[in-house]
């Protein structure tokens, strides 16, 4: 089995409109809710093996709170250039490209891609977010033995999460 959490960045600022979108900080309420649901989730779950995450400065700057509890070796988290704002299609290729070594990696991005990604993964539109709303989290298992196997409407969502549901 393989299990994937889908976690989005969490609110970011717009307060200096000429910084770039890829160098966005958090807000206040961003910092808030990534400590947040990083401590709740990190007593709920077994953290991941793996993690992808944008290289953009507010999904770092998110996933540094769960990486705060949930120690990892830095050749256990990525950063590749091709998830910054990823569609869905180039969300599909870097999860089938996650080491077969990792039962449970953790990709970290933007929208639309990532509720894109959950909406065709899922089996039952019902247990589905609308969207997945700032540092909102979702674990989809699957019942595959490698990463690459995943195919559209094969995973069971677990877990939908958003800072407001604590």
């Amino acid at each position: 089995m393989k299990t994937l959490y889908v976690l989005r960045h969490a609110k970011s600022s717009w307060k200096n409109e000429e910084i770039p979108d890829r160098d966005r900080p958090l807000k206040k309420r961003g910092h808030l809710n990534a400590d947040a649901m990083s401590d709740h989730l990190a007593s709920l779950i077994p953290p991941p093996t793996f993690v992808a995450c944008s290289p953009a400065k507010r999904t770092k700057d998110t996933l540094k709170y769960f990486l705060e509890l949930w120690p990892m070796k830095k050749k256990e988290v990525s950063y590749p250039e091709e998830l910054y704002l990823a569609e869905l299609e180039v969300l599909k290729q870097q999860v089938a490209s996650f080491p077969e070594s990792s039962d449970v990696a953790m990709l970290v991005g933007h929208n639309p891609g990532l509720t894109d990604l959950v909406h065709e993964w899922s089996k039952s539109s019902a247990s589905v977010p609308g969207t997945i709303r700032t540092c909102g989290f979702v674990q989809i298992d699957f019942e595959v033995s490698s990463w690459d196997e995943l195919k559209d409407a094969s995973g069971d969502v677990k877990l939908d999460l958003r800072p407001k549901d604590l």
